[in-house]
C-alpha cells in the first residue's frame, strides 16, 4: 500500500510541474500578444475631403460682436478656420432642413447660435485643429463623433 501512495504523489508532482509549464507558456503568449496589439501602428485612413481649394460657402460669417459667451467664441472660431468648417457636414441636418451647404453656412446666419450640435461640432473641430490634425483627420473624427441617422422632423 505504501508504494501506491508514493507513486501517486510522484505522479501528482509531475502533473503539477507540467501544468505550471503550460500555464507559464500561455501567460507569456498572452503578454506578448498584448504588447503587440498595444504597440501596433494605427492603420492610415484614406483622405475623404480636399485640404485645399476655394470655399463652398461664399457668404460672410456673422461677426462675433453680436453674441456673447460660448456662442461668440464659436463665431470667432468660424472666422478663424473657415476652410475646416466648410469641409464638415453639419449633423443637425440643416442641409436637408434649411438648405445649408456645410457647417460653415450655420455661421453665416444665426442658426449656429441656437443649435447645440453646430456649436459642439465647431468646438470639437477647433480642438482637433489645435492638436495639429490635418483637415482629413478632422473630417473623419467629426464624422465618427457626430454621425447619427437622419430623422425627418
Amino acid at each position: 500500500m505504501g508504494n501506491k501512495k508514493k507513486s501517486r504523489s510522484k505522479g501528482n508532482r509531475i502533473n503539477k510541474k507540467r501544468f505550471s509549464k503550460i500555464a507559464l507558456v500561455v501567460f507569456v503568449c498572452v503578454v506578448v500578444a498584448g504588447v503587440y496589439v498595444g504597440t501596433k501602428p494605427s492603420v492610415k485612413v484614406p483622405p475623404v475631403a480636399p485640404a485645399t481649394g476655394p470655399l463652398i460657402e461664399t457668404r460672410p460669417i456673422l461677426t462675433d460682436a453680436i453674441f456673447t459667451g460660448r456662442v461668440a467664441k464659436a463665431y470667432r472660431i468660424a472666422a478663424e478656420i473657415p476652410k475646416v468648417l466648410d469641409s464638415l457636414f453639419c449633423y443637425c441636418y440643416c442641409k436637408k432642413n434649411h438648405n445649408h451647404k456645410t457647417l460653415l453656412t450655420c455661421y453665416t446666419n444665426k442658426h449656429g447660435s441656437k443649435c447645440d450640435i453646430c456649436l459642439n461640432e465647431v468646438f470639437y473641430a477647433y480642438e482637433l485643429y489645435n492638436q495639429g490634425k490635418t483637415l482629413d483627420e478632422i473630417v473623419i473624427a467629426v464624422d465618427k463623433k457626430f454621425y447619427r441617422p437622419y430623422r425627418r422632423t
